[in-house]
């Protein structure tokens, strides 16, 4: 999932670009986690959080900039579009050396939209796009290129062995895409993902202690993080113990 961040402190501009992104929620694997007019908010949030985003900032009183040189700190593979009343400002994004993937002048609404939009199709087409370790990458059944963390995963679930559709659970939502659990293993890093059953696959490093401990004393039923739960095989049993030490 990309994650999008909005930071402008016009009330009528902050509220068109949340609905104008908010509207392609549907088209692209997109959450907006801050719509603010205070970018402080947004860099308290990425220092807490590993997070790989896109950055709607307001450029005016310096404020925009200093925030972006610092969510490059934090996120320097991150997708960063400046919005300014005057093309004036353009060349302070320059000057400062911050990589930006657009700049928006506060034209008229139509163009603003437009423009917005066309930066969330590339950022999200680059996002998903992206080889690099940490992440699991499919073709949802709407059509949507996922990128999912593999800490964000929790197991993976046979859904109709006839139609080899596979249901992703992750933390927050689940995804329905097309294949099959041995070719997933496959897609995965040994240690981390482990076939526990001929219906499940799990991230080990999401099991909770106590389901750990229960799992040693003879029960075959795996309980992760929103109480979501999963069987593990007699045969696998063992396997899965060794991995966990």
């Amino acid at each position: 999932m990309l994650s999008v961040f909005i930071c402008e402190k016009n009330r009528k501009y902050q509220k068109m670009l949340y609905n104008c992104i908010h509207n392609q929620t549907e088209r692209f694997d997109i959450e907006i986690v801050l719509c603010t007019s205070s970018p402080v908010k947004i860099i308290r949030h990425i220092t807490d959080t590993k997070i790989n985003g896109l950055y709607f900032l307001e450029l005016g009183d310096g404020a925009g900039l200093e925030a972006a040189k610092l969510i490059r700190q934090h996120d320097p593979r991150g997708f960063i579009v400046f919005i300014a009343e005057h093309a004036d400002y353009m060349p302070l994004t320059f000057e400062h050396k911050v990589e930006a993937l657009s700049y928006i002048e506060k034209t008229d609404e139509k163009s603003v939209r437009q423009k917005v939009q066309e930066c969330i199709e590339y950022a999200y087409d680059k996002h998903v796009s992206r080889p690099y370790d940490g992440n699991y990458i499919f073709k949802a059944i709407n059509g949507q290129r996922i990128s999912c963390g593999y800490d964000e995963i929790l197991f993976f679930e046979i859904e109709s062995p006839s139609t080899k559709r596979i249901i992703l659970h992750t933390k927050n939502r689940q995804y329905i895409f097309y294949n099959t659990l041995s070719e997933i293993a496959k897609e995965l890093p040994i240690g981390l993902f482990f076939h526990c059953h001929k219906s499940y696959i799990i991230n080990v490093g999401n099991l909770k202690e106590d389901t750990i401990i229960e799992l040693r004393q003879g029960k075959n039923i795996l309980t992760l993080p929103g109480d979501k739960t999963c069987l593990v095989s007699t045969r696998k049993k063992s396997g899965l113990l060794r991995l966990l030490g």
